[in-house]
């Protein structure tokens, strides 16, 4: 049976989601995911956080439904559980929050990463506007957070945004990322200047496979966000993706 989806009238420019879903997220919170257009079956994973004392997954889900998942592991890249399951957003398209702590079931320190999959969607025209916003944080006193990179299967027009971090005058940043297929980049940034496209990029550019590039910001630059977007024609991107301030 061919599968439904939801409809509505109008019109949604895909950079438009991908700058609102970038300039929506908090500013410096550790293991957060944003995303835009999301379409059927894709999924979303936000970076880890090592901790001793459980983790709390905060967020929302909007213009669909789909499913959260928490994930543990003991070292970081190691074999992972599922340790908390829920449904996600709601038929009616509704804003559904996520707020649920995952308590240590042992003693001992583990590696914590949320992730959300994408069931049903709605759309304007032809593009999705589900999305949704995801953070992973930790009480613990000696949590470390931001560890390995954003992840997402990303089908044509869907995208993934990580932290809006924080910089300082004139920082450096590196963006390193990888995608299976056609995958669309940006960074983009808050502040004052006339250097960057349309004055809200420093990179807005598409690359087959990866990309490794470095930029030097302009001194009113306060904050950057670095986003990922599927670009392939059937099928999903597995995308990669870190943003570093360079010491």
């Amino acid at each position: 049976m061919r599968k439904k989806t939801w409809i509505r009238a109008g019109v949604c420019v895909a950079a438009t989601a991908l700058l609102l879903a970038a300039t929506t997220a908090p500013a410096g919170a550790a293991g957060i995911a944003t995303g835009q257009t999301l379409g059927v079956g894709d999924s979303r994973c936000t970076d880890s956080v090592q901790s001793d004392n459980g983790a709390r997954l905060t967020g929302f889900f909007t213009n669909g439904t789909g499913e959260w998942t928490v994930l543990r592991s003991s070292t970081m890249g190691g074999p992972e559980t599922v340790v908390f399951r829920a449904p996600a957003g709601a038929r009616s398209g509704a804003q559904t929050p996520i707020d649920k702590t995952i308590s240590p079931t042992a003693s001992g320190t583990f590696v914590y990463r949320a992730c959300v999959v994408v069931h049903k969607i709605m759309k304007v025209s032809v593009f999705s506007v589900t999305h949704y916003q995801a953070l992973l944080t930790s009480t613990s006193s000696t949590a470390v957070s931001d560890l390995g990179p954003e992840t997402a299967n990303l089908s044509l027009n869907a995208q993934a945004c990580g932290d809006r971090t924080p910089v300082s005058p004139g920082d450096t940043i590196r963006l390193v990322g990888t995608g299976t297929g056609r995958t669309g980049w940006i960074i983009s940034v808050t502040g004052s200047t006339n250097n960057y496209e349309g004055n809200w990029a420093v990179l807005y550019t598409a690359t087959d496979g990866g990309i490794d590039q470095t930029f030097v910001l302009d001194p009113e630059i306060t904050e950057v966000t670095a986003c990922a977007g599927g670009a392939v024609a059937t099928g999903r991107d597995a995308v990669s993706f870190e943003l570093s301030i360079v010491d």
